[in-house]
């Protein structure tokens, strides 16, 4: 088998078809030596022709070179450096990846684009946000999720009228590009990264992922079409390992978002060129979210109708589980952080995370339980800020399985009444359990996997999602694009926001203090009327008196955490606030 080749495009890396053959251009380390290209038999490793770079094919540390009838249909390729295999980082699909968790060696196939793209372009401002935050393979890999496509970019399809039904308009994949899930390349050792937070090929969707393989690129394409179809928008996360190449982060990006059509990227901060990500024409409307500060700066100009800028970390989580549980000395900061929505950059606030206990284990167990990880139980952190509510794991006492889902809406209550941007991890809705294990980052197994089953056992806590979902959108001055001034700058009577202790307009910021208010005045979003929300995280009730309504208006009870049954009730001066519990009262 005879190729002809000549001198490449070292500008496109990667392999890139061209009418008449295929642009080969890849980069290697200065201490490396040229690759040779091996030509293989399609979805094989016969070899069928081993190709040589010149020195006429070499543009500084780039080799690329133009293999002139090459079809696509019949090949693939690898690069070699002498038995060494050299890894093509630009790959778009990456061979023998099939199943989940086995080690392969890979070899790699020509993309071509041929998808037609139908949707409409969507778009979520982020203070209309509800993100839901997934791990492809986890959120239907269980046998109880209803779907034949399990763990796959399809299954997620699938669920999109139970998404949509919840009141999410933005999902979150945890990464879902080819990531190298064997955590060593030791062949007797077969642990897991489940997560994916490794190395691998950042250009190619995962295989694993896609009910059929070898078609992951057209399944992903077709799960964000879905998407947007279903007015939702689709962020990807990425993990950018150390010694990752700015230019190569960018390119990635930039991939994505052309080929894919993703709506934003959720980056490890620490590794990506901020400054060039923050300057780039192309990402100028997708969102971007980093987990620190470095990702704005002073000069940074929005560049759509609210910025595309947000930092993601686990302050408010922190914060609202040790205010939840009922530490001293919280009031102010949990204040602060139900306000926070800084114009520069929006918050990004979560209960619960992959990598701290879920919602439901966050009130079910006081320390971790990590023994299933196989490290003695040393994995994890150790400050997770739970209480168990008085029985450490599973139980049946009544008392302590009621106040533990109290516990839940009141988590629930703060994340969704606070003025970041709320991310709800999968699973959290159903009451999803890990079994106290706060870092299953190596089990793919039911611990990781989201039991449908729970759905039914927990309704109520989904029900719950579901309302206070619905009440935030139902009141835009719960989610305003900046954060409340504290102050009636437009004269309508009363500040935007509050703070108030259990006597009106008196905060208290003791350290032995438990309680505060929230007075909203809905003017602000042209309504009439105003929200009050209180909070009461000691374990007796408090009498909070309720500041005045306006001139023939009353307070109604809209929801609250622990009292069902006057729900709608009009409320005098005083209100009784049940022990750790969350009320909201409305202005009618």
């Amino acid at each position: 088998m005879k190729f002809i080749t000549k001198i490449g495009n070292p500008l496109v890396l990667g392999a890139t078809k061209l009418n008449k053959g295929v642009n080969f251009a890849i980069a290697v380390e200065e201490c490396d030596k040229c690759p040779t290209l091996k030509i293989l038999k399609k979805g094989t490793y016969e070899e069928l022709a081993e190709l040589t770079f010149d020195e006429k094919m070499q543009f500084g540390n780039v080799y690329a070179m133009e293999v002139s009838d090459f079809d696509t249909k019949k090949y693939d390729y690898i690069y070699m450096n002498g038995e060494h295999v050299v890894p093509d980082k630009y790959a778009k699909i990456i061979n023998n990846r099939d199943n989940f968790g086995v080690r392969s060696v890979g070899t790699y196939s020509v993309y071509e684009n041929k998808y037609t793209w139908q949707e409409e372009k969507v778009y979520v401002p982020f203070d209309d946000a509800i993100i839901y935050r997934m791990h492809v393979r986890g959120f239907t890999a269980h046998k109880s999720s209803g779907t034949r496509y399990k763990g796959t970019f399809k299954g997620i399809v699938s669920k999109l009228p139970y998404l949509k039904e919840l009141g999410v308009n933005v999902i979150e994949l945890m990464p879902a590009y080819e990531f190298n899930e064997m955590k060593s390349s030791a062949l007797q050792d077969d642990s897991i990264n489940y997560w994916g937070y490794s190395d691998g090929y950042y250009f190619a969707p995962k295989a694993a992922y896609a009910s059929k393989p070898k078609e992951a690129s057209r399944e992903f394409k077709d799960m964000v079409q879905a998407i947007h179809n279903a007015g939702m928008e689709l962020i990807m996360e990425f993990h950018f390992v150390e010694d990752m190449k700015p230019q190569v982060i960018m390119d990635c990006i930039r991939y994505w978002v052309m080929e894919y059509h993703i709506d934003g990227v959720h980056m490890n901060i620490n590794t990506v060129p901020v400054n060039m990500l923050k300057s780039d024409p192309l990402l100028a409307n997708i969102k971007i979210i980093g987990d620190r500060w470095e990702l704005v700066s002073q000069d940074y100009k929005p560049s759509v109708e609210k910025n595309n800028l947000s930092i993601c970390h686990d302050g408010f989580m922190c914060t609202m589980r040790r205010f939840l549980k009922g530490d001293e000395g919280l009031v102010y900061e949990m204040s602060s952080r139900m306000k926070e929505n800084p114009k520069d950059a929006c918050f990004i606030n979560f209960v619960s995370s992959h990598n701290s206990f879920t919602l439901m284990d966050s009130v079910s167990y006081d320390r971790k339980h990590n023994e299933a990880n196989g490290e003695n139980n040393q994995d994890g952190s150790n400050l997770n800020y739970s209480w168990n509510c008085g029985v450490e794991g599973p139980t049946r006492k009544k008392r302590v399985v009621e106040l533990r889902r109290k516990q839940i809406k009141n988590a629930l209550s703060m994340l969704f009444l606070s003025q970041g941007v709320p991310l709800l991890m999968a699973g959290d809705e159903m009451g999803k359990s890990c079994d106290g294990n706060n870092n299953p980052y190596c089990i793919d197994g039911d611990i990781n996997y989201i039991n449908w089953n729970d759905l039914k056992k927990n309704k109520d806590i989904y029900e719950f999602v579901k309302y206070i979902i619905e009440f935030r959108k139902n009141h835009k001055i719960l989610h305003l694009k900046e954060e409340p001034r504290m102050m009636d700058y437009l004269s309508k009577g009363c500040p935007d926001l509050s703070i108030h202790g259990i006597e009106p307009w008196r905060p208290d910021f003791n350290y032995v203090s438990r309680c505060f208010g929230m007075l909203y005045n809905e003017a602000y979003d042209d309504k009439k009327g105003k929200l009050y929300i209180m909070f009461n995280m000691y374990w007796e009730s408090q009498e909070f008196n309720i500041p005045a309504s306006e001139k023939k208006m009353r307070w109604k009870l809209e929801f609250s955490t622990a009292d069902e049954k006057n729900i709608d009730c009009i409320v005098g001066r005083v209100f009784n606030m049940a022990p750790r519990s969350i009320a909201v009262l409305r202005e009618v």
